[in-house]
This record gives structure tokens, sequence and C-alpha cells, in this order.
């Protein structure tokens, strides 16, 4: 409180040197420069005073605070004392102190049971409902057709196509740019897969190789990208990497693939011994039985669709084979 005392005494000293040498008779100038001088010592001194009274965490920057209350002091004199009582006033007793705290404490969230895995996103009928909705506003439409990218290819591929011919520009660009850059994405890998086939000498790389070649070619046709000779194409690439992968060593997996690669191709009899090998082979009779009963559909044997259906136990099926198992059979699980 001292100094305090001290600078009040001294503030008021020098302000009132500075006003005493304007009654002074001398020149003007020298009037000038004693009141300037005097004045400015006075707000360097009442600046130093206010600095005392304020609260902590407001005397930082020290010199820029020191700057402003010097600043004020000095450019309006008559109304310093008042203002800069009311800064220490609203300062002190009607402020709140801004604490920072570099680091907190964040509760775990509550778990609830059964939260994860919820599908937030459109489903395939959703999206292809919307899609077809050509009342519908673009904007709609146009997430819906983001949406899509989520989807698997064999099933978003065919809407795509669809939306080739609409009538909204952005929808068919749109449509257009995912169809090609799926290709563009097969066709890379297509590319790379062959340049590392050519130079491999080693089997189980080559087979490798040819194996995933095999599926490559086959998604043009299993995701409906190819028509007509390009996809007649594709299968008899997916047939000959298939095959060539089969010659280097055994694999139920590929003997599936070829299976499916033929009953694509029309030719059921060469599917169903494929199948067969993938069977000797201990493939799951679950994975190899609906597509054996197709093929029995196709040649209008009835009694083999029931017979190959009811190789499949109903439990953990996916509910399509489910629906056409009590069909057929007329039975449930």
């Amino acid at each position: 409180m001292l100094l305090s005392n001290k600078l009040a005494l001294a503030g008021f000293s020098l302000e009132s040197g500075a006003l005493a040498v304007l009654a002074q008779d001398i020149p003007v100038p020298m009037q000038l420069l004693g009141f300037v001088t005097l004045h400015a010592a006075a707000s360097a001194v009442i600046a130093q005073l206010v600095l005392l009274f304020l609260p902590k965490h407001y005397r930082q920057p020290k010199l820029a605070v020191l700057g402003l209350f010097f600043l004020l002091a000095f450019f309006v004199p008559l109304l310093t004392f008042v203002t800069l009582v009311a800064i220490v006033l609203t300062a002190r007793f009607f402020s709140k102190a801004s604490i920072y705290y570099p680091f907190v404490k964040v509760e775990l969230p509550q778990f609830t049971l059964g939260s994860a895995g919820i599908r937030n996103s459109l489903g395939e009928g959703a999206i292809r409902t919307r899609l077809n909705t050509t009342s519908l506003p673009t904007e709609v439409r146009m997430k819906a057709l983001l949406s899509a990218q989520a989807m698997s290819a064999r099933y978003s591929v065919p809407m795509l196509k669809e939306l080739l011919g609409d009538e909204a520009d952005d929808l068919r660009l749109l449509a257009y740019g995912m169809l090609d850059n799926r290709e563009k994405t097969l066709n890379s890998l297509i590319h790379d897969l062959q340049l590392k086939l050519e130079s491999c000498h080693e089997a189980g790389l080559c087979q490798l190789y040819s194996k995933q070649l095999a599926e490559l070619y086959w998604a043009f046709a299993y995701e409906h990208l190819a028509e007509g000779d390009m996809l007649d194409y594709m299968l008899t690439q997916a047939e000959q990497y298939a095959r060539a992968a089969l010659e280097t060593g055994a694999d139920g997996d590929l003997w599936v693939l070829l299976a499916q690669i033929l009953i694509k191709q029309e030719k059921p009899k060469e599917a169903e011994t494929a199948f067969d090998q993938a069977i000797a082979l201990g493939m799951p009779v679950t994975r190899i039985q609906p597509y054996l009963a197709e093929l029995a559909y196709q040649r209008h044997d009835y009694r083999s669709v029931r017979a190959h259906l009811k190789l499949i136990p109903f439990n953990n099926q996916i509910p399509q084979i489910a629906n056409i198992q009590r069909f057929w059979l007329r039975s449930y699980p």
C-alpha cells in the first residue's frame, strides 16, 4: 500500500507541475515542452498505479497493458481519473477470470449393448427406389447414388447402367464416372498381375498370380461390367487362367470359381465335374449344393433339386437359400 501511495502522490505532483508550467510567463514553446514532459511522466506513473490495482490475470502482457493506460492518461487527461477507476472496478468486481486448463479429464462413454455395427446408410431397396423415382429432387437422388458406393459392385453396377440414360445430367455423368473408375481399377490390377506373372519363376507364386487374374476377369462377368463379345472374352480369359492355376496344384476354391465360369459359359456338364472336384477336395457342402441345385433346375430335374437342397443344413444359412429350401422341401428348421 505504501508503493501505491507514493505513486499516487508522485502522479498528482507531476500533473500539478504540468498545469503550473502553463501559468508561467515563459515562451510558448518552453511551456509546451515542460507541460508535455511533466504530463508524460505523470501518465507513466498513473499507468503503473492502475496496474497495481488490477487482478493478476489482467496484467499480462505487462508492456501492452502499461502502454494502453499510458496512452489513455496522456491523451484523455480530463477523464483519466474517472475512466481508470471504472476500469479497475469493472476488472476487480464485475468480471470472471478465464482459466485455461491444458488438460481435461474426459469420462468414458456409457457402453450400450448392441450399439456397434448399426447400419446408418441406405439399403439396396431404398437406394434403388430413390434412383428410379424421377420426381425426387436431383440432390436426393445424388445422395442415394453416392450411397451406392458402399454396396457390392454386383448389385450397384446394374443400377449405375440404368442411370446412363437418365434425364438428369449430373446423375448420368456421376454414374458413368463410377462405372469407368471400377473398370479402370480392374484393368490396372490385371495389367500389374500379368507383368508379375511374366517374370515369375516360382510355381507357388505363378499359381497365385494366375488365380488372382482368373478372379479379376471373372469380376467383369460377376459384376455385370462386360456384355456381348467383351463378356465372352472375359470369361475365356478367366477360364484360361483358372485352368493354368489348377495345373500347378489342386485348389477347391479354384474349382468352384472355374465351375461358376463354366455355368456362365453355358457348359453345365463341365461345371458339374468341376463342382465334384471341389467337393472331393473338402469344400463345404453348403457352398456347392446351391449351384448343383441350380444346374438340376436348368435341366428340369426337380427330383435332383430337392436332393441337393436336402444336403444343405437349415442352420446358419443366408435367408435367400433358406427361403428356397422352405419352398422346395416344404419344411422349416
